[in-house]
């Protein structure tokens, strides 16, 4: 949504607007991704953790990477639709929709890992499973 956001900004907007999303949004951003490397090595042996790390630091760089492609071919095909050689402010808001909505494909995947992931990285242990109920026999 904060990448999003980004798209409504004009020349009308507030910079102490502009300042506070962005601030929100970058605070957000390195949330998902510290949440997201625990999650990455909940799952490691601790002898391959260093395997783990390189691998995760090569995914985080190539799927920034590939945003900012992603976001420079949709300005590119904004000018080239506009029919201009001029990049324009009008040409960057289907960008930052478009790599929104690449970011928001992401929940499906969040969305189906178990409600107690990562748990063990937080030192805290499950409930005990609950006894049958001997009354429903």
């Amino acid at each position: 949504l904060f990448i999003a956001v980004c798209a409504a900004f004009t020349q009308a907007t507030p910079v102490a607007l502009i300042v506070v999303l962005l601030f929100a949004g970058g605070f957000f951003r390195s949330l998902q991704f510290t949440s997201i490397n625990a999650l990455a090595y909940a799952d490691v042996e601790s002898q391959r953790v260093s395997r783990a790390t390189s691998l995760t630091s090569v995914m985080q760089q190539l799927s920034v990477s590939t945003g900012v492609a992603v976001g420079a071919m949709t300005v590119e095909l904004a000018l080239h639709l506009r029919g201009s050689a001029t990049i324009e402010a009008a040409d960057f808001p289907p960008a930052f929709l478009t790599v929104a909505f690449i970011s928001l494909l992401s929940v499906v995947f969040f969305a189906r890992l178990p409600h107690d992931a990562g748990a063990e990285m937080s030192a805290r242990h499950p409930a005990p499973a609950e006894p049958p109920d001997r009354r429903a026999a």
